[in-house]
């Protein structure tokens, strides 16, 4: 044991060593404390000998009973079998049925709970009773004062990785924790594996990541830290809604202030940032930081799919915009061509990202079609919402992908929010795709019995939604008193007409014409405004940014969608005036004027109101 504890590297002695031991016929002249100690040495010095193992492992799974062993030796040799990733499962059920037998573990030291369901759990070496007695053993324990810090997080950590629950053993931890006068004998990676464990266990315990978060936040400095201790401590405060904003404030500003970050690897960018975007922690210097670090990296092959899909998921969800970021992430995916290593949440959440964020690719969104059609038999109701939602704000109607998921989406109705009730309905509006397996007698039932429960912008949707069924189509659109509700609110809704708006309508009195604004149709829709050119009605609409995806000016599909409509319904042609045309002619009325005339169809040589004045 002494090369292994001493850090002397050595590998032909150990080689030396392991082939004697498995040449030999049997072990039985080697004691418990040999075994556990040469398994144990193995692990520690990184010299893997599967041979050994596999010969150790055997021998003490055929021998009668464990009796001679001490709880040092379990210890020690299942840790060591988990570190050096030798498995053997009936090695671990005879050490864990020994154990679950004893009388009593009155002779274990916390190390031994600590090493022996660490073990178990990084094996996944499942075996409830076995985490069950040892959680009743230490919350009946008079006190935990002889356990060191390192035992806590271990232990936790173990429990919530093998998802065995215990909220007692959890509750008596974290109250020890919270208790004690300071926590300065703990290291960061113990404050991270603990607040992780209580997170992924959803152990709610707002006092201890209140103590711990103070703890971190007074802290001189967090040099001592490593990146993947920020990532673990920040979502692990995002996932149990633990809010503490000095806490984000100062890791953020420590990682903005690092010179690179060249030792963080893609799961800690990832979950950094989703913790911040989850949190609500704004920082833009952080985000900025990360994503030039992203984009100025060499490639991104290092990188798996949830860490994409979470990236640009926080970036999108933040608000925090950062087209090369996007651009860079969609050309790697889009290049890679075979997306059969993404889930379904990678796929929805990566589309929706870009659809929030107002961002264009249409490789990769055809790409993700084309696998969301062959997979789509293991999309959940979240996953295929956000996926038909993300098409359609887009204005990337794929007709195909809508058509042939419709059976898949239809099979999930019941399953269905409120929220994803009609986003999935305002979707394949604007994808204007006959979906009858999904959009039938069930669904208006579903619909109907969440009438009260609806939020006003679903309640808006779906009024577009019965447009298309009903006036488009001459299908059947919402009950009665649904369609009334909803006819309702989206009548109300207030118009605030822009500046951009002013000015076209301004130009439209000059040049001779009586614009009604903020006119509400038939069909219910409030638009620009209403001129009458040669005894005919046109819709003036003036499309600012906000109507438009990014740099590459495609229509977003609400506004494609209202287009249509007032088109269709109504029967009034539309002249949409979008801004960048409108901004090119800056100042010049003239021009502004000569380009109203070109759109409407009006003859040049009609005289405007301020010619006349002159």
């Amino acid at each position: 044991m002494g090369i292994a504890t001493a850090e002397a590297s050595h590998p032909q002695l150990f080689e030396k060593v392991a082939s004697h031991i498995v040449s030999s016929r049997d072990l039985s002249s080697f004691q418990p404390q040999n075994l556990s100690n040469i398994v144990w040495a193995f692990a520690t010095a990184e010299a893997l000998h599967p041979q050994l193992f596999e010969k150790v492992a055997n021998h003490i799974e055929s021998s009668r009973d464990l009796s001679s062993f001490i709880p040092q030796d379990y210890a020690n040799i299942v840790w060591a079998f988990a570190t050096a990733e030798a498995l053997h499962p009936q090695l671990f059920e005879k050490v864990a049925k020994h154990i679950e037998s004893s009388r009593d573990l009155a002779s274990f030291i916390p190390q031994d709970y600590a090493n022996i369901v660490w073990a178990y759990a990084t094996a996944e070496a499942s075996h409830p009773q076995l985490f069950e007695r040892i959680a009743n053993h230490i919350e009946s324990s008079r006190d935990l004062a002889s356990f060191i810090p390192q035992d806590y997080a271990n232990i936790v950590w173990a429990y919530a990785t093998a998802e065995a629950s215990h909220p007692q053993l959890f509750e008596r931890i974290a109250n020890h924790i919270e208790s004690s006068r300071d926590l300065s004998s703990f290291i960061p990676q113990d404050y991270a594996n603990i607040v992780w464990a209580y997170a992924t266990a959803e152990a709610s315990h707002p006092q201890l990541f209140e103590r711990i978060a103070k703890h971190i936040e007074s802290s001189r400095d967090l040099s001592s830290f490593i990146p993947q201790d920020y990532a673990n401590i920040v979502w692990a405060y995002a996932t149990a809604e633990a809010s503490h904003p000095q806490l984000f404030e100062r890791i953020a500003n420590h990682i903005e202030s690092s010179r690179d970050l060249s030792s963080f690897i893609p799961q800690d960018y990832a979950n950094i940032v989703w913790a911040f975007a989850t949190a609500e922690a704004l920082h833009p210097q952080l985000f900025e930081k990360v994503a030039k670090h992203i984009e100025s990296s060499r490639d991104l092959a290092s990188f798996i799919p949830q860490d994409y899909a979470n990236i640009v998921w926080a970036y999108a969800t933040a608000e925090a915009s950062h087209p090369q970021l996007f651009e860079r992430i969609a050309n790697h995916i889009e290049s890679s061509r075979d997306l059969s290593s993404f889930i379904p949440q990678d796929y929805a959440n990566i589309v929706w990202a870009y659809a929030t964020a107002e961002l264009s690719h249409p490789v990769l969104f055809s790409n993700v079609a084309d696998s969301a059609i062959q997979r789509q038999s293991e999309f959940n109701s979240q996953d295929i919402t956000n996926l038909l939602w993300a098409f359609a704000s887009n204005g990337d109607i794929e007709r195909n992908l809508y058509t042939k998921v419709a059976p898949s989406a239809a099979k999930l109705t019941s399953q269905y929010t409120c929220q994803q009730l009609t986003n999935i309905a305002w979707a394949y509006a604007v994808a204007d795709v006959d979906a009858p397996t999904l959009f039938n007698e069930i669904f208006n039932e579903k619909c109907n019995k969440k009438m009260d429960a609806f939020s006003v912008e679903s309640l808006m949707q779906l009024y577009q939604w019965h447009l298309w069924r009903a006036k488009e189509h001459s299908e059947e659109g919402l009950p009665q008193m649904l369609h009334e509700k909803c006819y309702n609110v989206f009548v109300s809704a207030s118009a605030s007409p822009s500046a951009l708006q002013d000015d076209v309508v301004v130009e439209l009195r000059a040049i001779g014409l009586h614009p009604e604004e903020e006119v509400l149709l038939q069909s219910g829709y409030r638009i620009d405004a209403l001129v009458q050119v040669n005894g005919e009605n046109f819709v003036i609409e003036v499309d600012g940014p906000s109507h438009f995806i990014g740099k590459i000016r495609d229509l977003k599909g609400s506004t494609k969608l209202k287009h249509r409509q007032v088109s269709t319904i109504d029967g009034i042609p539309i002249v949409s005036v979008p801004y960048w045309e409108w901004n090119k002619l800056r100042k010049d009325r003239k021009k502004k004027q000569k380009y109203l005339r070109s759109r409407l169809g009006l003859a040049e040589s009609t005289e405007s109101k301020d010619e006349k004045k002159q």
